[in-house]
């Protein structure tokens, strides 16, 4: 390859990265300062919620009542820091989610050192649910979806940038569903596919075998959440692979419904 192409083709790559690396920069942007201009917000200690549509009325209490809960809840997480500051920002309909989402579903969380930032698909206060971008199992209850984020936010406050990257998703995912008590997946009907080998390659029943797995771990074989963080002798098809030798009904029981 001659010197002429070789510019060339440095040319191309730039003409290709700069504009990606633009939009990723405005999509954290968005993340970040969006919320400041939000025209409904309540602060609650350390958590500054937003919501970019403006609530009066039955909206508006339903939306205070929301933040409180999650405010509480808060305090009961395990990996809880009363001094990270946290704003959430809940989105009045997909479209617009979908602009900062990059395809995540229901919440996304992201880090900056001491500040954390969440944000919500379209949320409707009044039956606290929050529907995501799948086309199924896409509606939540609000609460559950930020005690899932903010349970992100929290346990990563304690770790390095390379622990964020060697300990495996499955850890990250299923600690934060067990401590978001629930999933977007139905239970029975995932225990049914799991124990009939029935396939389903939805992020719903990923997250749901994450759940899964940290829910035997914790209950079954005694591991703090902490533990199971730590430990890299715990690999997930093998805690698969042992739930699968116990009765349906006795990890039906696991999830305390």
């Amino acid at each position: 390859m001659n010197a002429q192409k070789k510019k060339l083709y440095k040319k191309i790559e730039a003409w290709i990265c700069i504009p990606i690396i633009i939009l990723l920069l405005l999509i954290i942007a968005v993340r970040v300062f969006y919320p400041a201009f939000a025209p409904t917000k309540h602060k609650i200690d350390n958590i500054q919620f937003s919501s970019v549509k403006k609530l009066d009325g039955k909206e508006l209490e339903a939306f205070i009542q929301t933040c409180e809960e999650i405010a509480e809840l808060s305090k009961g997480n395990p990996f809880y820091k009363d001094n990270k500051k946290i704003t959430l920002c809940f989105y009045d309909d997909k479209a617009k989610y979908s602009i900062v989402a990059l395809g995540k579903s229901l919440g996304i969380a992201m880090n900056f050192g001491n500040f954390g930032f969440i944000n919500f698909s379209e949320t409707d206060f009044i039956n606290q649910t929050t529907t995501g971008l799948a086309k199924e199992y896409n509606v939540r209850n609000v609460v559950d979806v930020a005690k899932h984020e903010l349970t992100h936010i929290y346990m990563s406050k304690g770790l390095s940038g390379l622990d964020i990257f060697l300990i495996p998703q499955w850890k990250f995912e299923g600690i934060a569903e067990c401590i978001a008590t629930s999933s977007s997946y139905d239970i029975e009907t995932g225990l049914y596919n799991f124990f009939n080998d029935v396939k389903d390659s939805s992020p719903q029943y990923k997250y749901f075998e994450y759940r899964l797995a940290v829910l035997y771990l914790t209950k079954v074989k005694n591991y703090s959440f902490e533990e199971i963080l730590n430990s890299r002798d715990i690999k997930f098809k093998e805690v698969l692979t042992e739930i699968k030798t116990l009765n349906p009904a006795d990890v039906l029981a696991l999830y305390d419904i």
